[in-house]
């Protein structure tokens, strides 16, 4: 229990830290200092891990797995929109959308989440469980604390089940990259598909 714990007291100084300036700046200024400090923990941790290594074979495997689950994904708004009458659209959103998406999500949330506290915790199939639920529990606290809206909540602890896909991946093809890509491709389909 002693080795985890840097990663865990590392964990909670970020939620800590997000939480705390939520009440004091703007939610754009909080985004990028999340970002930021997800980013900088692992190194100042002193891992030596290489976050940003490229197997170009593992991400390949990594897309094509993001391709299968993303493709259920799509099977399953489609039977909802059957059965609920209400058909899916697409949200207008420019090209910022996109790299805010890239580079102060998908990017740094895997760094911190699977690239720091997987790696810590052992990146097989008890960590993570471990970093999914510590992943929903982020979420849970950070965006239900200033939201205050049930189905906010809901969707929020919900991240539990595409953080089991993103830490697969990191640990079945050895890069965050096909992690990143679903990730990155996850939040996008959420945010950009609306029902009506």
């Amino acid at each position: 229990m002693r080795e985890y714990r840097t990663p865990i007291l590392s964990y909670l100084l970020l939620i800590l830290s997000v939480y705390i300036l939520q009440h004091f700046l703007d939610s754009g200024t909080v985004f990028s200092i999340s970002a930021a400090l997800m980013l900088l923990i692992p190194f100042l941790a002193n891992t030596d891990y290489n976050y940003f290594y490229f197997n170009s074979r593992g991400f390949i495997r990594g897309v094509l797995i993001s391709l299968g689950v993303l493709a259920v994904y799509f099977l399953v708004l489609f039977i909802y929109s059957l059965i609920s009458g209400k058909y899916p659209g697409i949200r207008e959103t420019g090209y910022s959308f996109f790299l805010i998406q890239l580079i102060l999500v998908a990017i740094p949330e895997e760094v911190f989440f699977r690239g720091y506290l997987q790696k810590e915790f052992g990146n097989n199939y008890r960590a993570i469980i471990l970093v999914s639920l510590l992943f929903a529990i982020a979420h849970l606290l950070i965006v239900c604390a200033t939201s205050g809206g049930l189905s906010v909540c809901i969707q929020n602890g919900l991240t539990f089940f595409p953080s089991l896909v993103m830490g697969y991946l990191y640990m079945k093809t050895g890069t965050l990259w096909s992690s990143i890509f679903f990730h990155f491709c996850a939040n996008i389909l959420h945010i950009l598909i609306k029902f009506s």
